[in-house]
């Protein structure tokens, strides 16, 4: 205990002797000019873009796909539609000649994400049964063969996507009818006529009693918006296949073919799932999938012709629509110096004029990525957020581990009040990893990205509907895009 005084004195002596030094460094050793590091700022780095289609995808893939109708000014018209099984329950109904049906409500709950008009929305919804059986794993571009009757029609002022915007159902719970509140959902009434038919007890029994049969024999069904109704901007929403939930509640009456005392009037109630559960790994099979249609505007046609072209305003668009290819043309310039990148950071201007007093909405999030040589998409180090598999997880998945979300790589929106919306996207590993050469090429894209999505996305994506507008001037304009390399030049 006696010894703590003396420490004490010693380090305030060691503190005066520092703090006199006139060394402008304030501690160390003079350094020879020659080999002075200097922190640099350097926005020379320009950066060339042009719009791309993006390849499609599949709505197996995700959890929510993209549903609706939007009428973008700048971009051109996307219709999604969805088609969707009718799935086999445990016992599959019989309906009588003599029955009848009470209700048949076709459920898919919302995803979490919308883009389009939130003010005035107005939608007509259809549903009619597929030409074709319902099948797996097809891309969003599939032109589906439909029929023509219409089976169910709704007409929505809104799509009631929000946690708030729960409903209240009946269900039947211990033997009577209660009112219960419900995840947000589509709920559309269908024809009982059209299920009566299709589930008659004259369909052969054999032809129902296996899956491939089943499905075979209901084909399924497809959700549109009658676009000769719409008017407008329009939106996109995002429905799920959640289990037990997801799918046809059908509900009707019939004799119980008994006579004299014994005879009554059953009540079926049963359910036709859009989703089902492999019974042997317990994979979740989203038997739904959108369908997608797009028209282009001239300026947008004329950036996917000139794939070469250096553009003054790009757009990405998602699902699976459209990316910008981004390009740096002078990296080369910083190559040799011995250069440590201590920070980079894209920095992307939303073109406010584009669609000003029409539709002025953003996507709130980007997704960044690149291509290897053999053209097959990859994560840049900085937004790699894999934890398993080929490659290195790099500073995206420290930063995954270390804040919990996409934010520390970039891509959300930023300055909506300060009339300077953009995006920035933090690109150090990957431009220090260019100067080195482990990484050859000096392009990369982008691409709208769910805000809901919990990864970095590097794949073409169904589950969110935004676009963004991107501002390219040429010359020095503040709001060009632009790369700003943060480094230290070493001595070599």
């Amino acid at each position: 205990m006696k010894r703590y005084p003396k420490d004490l004195l010693t380090l305030l002596i060691s503190l005066f002797v520092l703090g006199a030094c006139q060394n402008p460094s304030g501690i160390g050793l003079e350094v020879n000019p020659a080999d002075k590091i200097e922190g640099i700022l350097t926005d020379t780095l320009t950066v060339h873009a042009v719009t791309l289609r993006d390849d499609s995808a599949r709505s197996s893939s995700f959890a929510e796909t993209v549903f609706g109708w939007i009428n973008d000014p700048v971009i051109g018209t996307t219709k999604a539609d969805i088609a969707l099984a009718i799935g086999r329950p445990s016992t599959v109904p019989r309906i009588r000649s003599d029955a009848t049906i009470d209700s048949v409500i076709l459920v898919l709950p919302y995803g979490t994400e919308y883009f389009g008009d939130t003010l005035s929305p107005t939608f007509a919804l259809q549903v009619r049964q597929l030409d074709e059986a319902y099948t797996d794993g097809n891309f969003a571009t599939k032109e589906w063969a439909v029929k023509d009757e219409i089976i169910g029609s709704k007409t929505v002022g809104r799509f009631a996507y929000k946690l708030t915007d729960s409903v209240s159902i009946m269900r039947h719970i211990d033997g009577k009818d209660s009112l219960v509140k419900a995840v947000p959902q589509l709920r559309l009434s269908l024809s009982p006529a059209f299920f009566k038919e299709l589930l008659s007890e004259s369909v052969d029994s054999a032809l129902l009693s296996t899956e491939a049969g089943f499905n075979d024999h209901v084909k399924g069904l497809y959700l549109s918006v009658d676009e000769s109704a719409m008017t407008g901007v329009g939106g996109l929403v995002t429905l799920r296949g959640a289990q037990d939930v997801a799918g046809i509640e059908l509900t009707y009456r019939q004799p119980n073919g008994e006579e004299g005392e014994d005879a009554d009037i059953d009540t079926v109630r049963t359910f036709l799932p859009t989703t089902v559960a492999d019974g042997y790994s317990g994979t979740i099979f989203r038997r739904i999938t959108s369908s997608i249609a797009r028209t282009y505007t001239a300026n947008v046609l004329e950036q996917l012709g000139n794939p070469a072209g250096n553009y003054a305003q790009v757009y990405a668009q998602a699902p699976g629509g459209l990316r910008t290819r981004l390009r740096i043309p002078y990296i080369d310039s910083l190559k040799g110096r011995n250069i440590a990148v201590n920070k980079a950071e894209l920095v992307l201007y939303v073109d406010d004029e584009a669609s000003a007093g029409v539709f002025d909405h953003q996507a709130p999030r980007l997704t960044l990525y690149r291509e290897d040589i053999a053209g097959q998409r990859q994560p840049i180090p900085d937004g790699d957020s894999r934890t398993s598999g080929g490659g290195f997880g790099g500073d995206g998945r420290s930063l995954w581990y270390r804040y919990g979300n996409w934010r520390a790589f970039g891509g959300n929106l930023q300055g909506l009040n300060d009339g300077r919306r953009r995006y920035i996207f933090h690109l150090t590993s990957y431009i220090q990893d260019l100067l080195l050469g482990k990484i050859n090429s000096a392009e990369f894209f982008i691409a709208p990205a769910a805000v809901s999505d919990s990864q970095v996305p590097y794949y073409p994506v169904l589950n969110v509907g935004s676009r963004a507008v991107i501002n390219n001037p040429g010359g020095t304009g503040e709001l060009r895009m632009k790369l700003n390399i943060y480094y230290t030049q070493q001595p070599n």
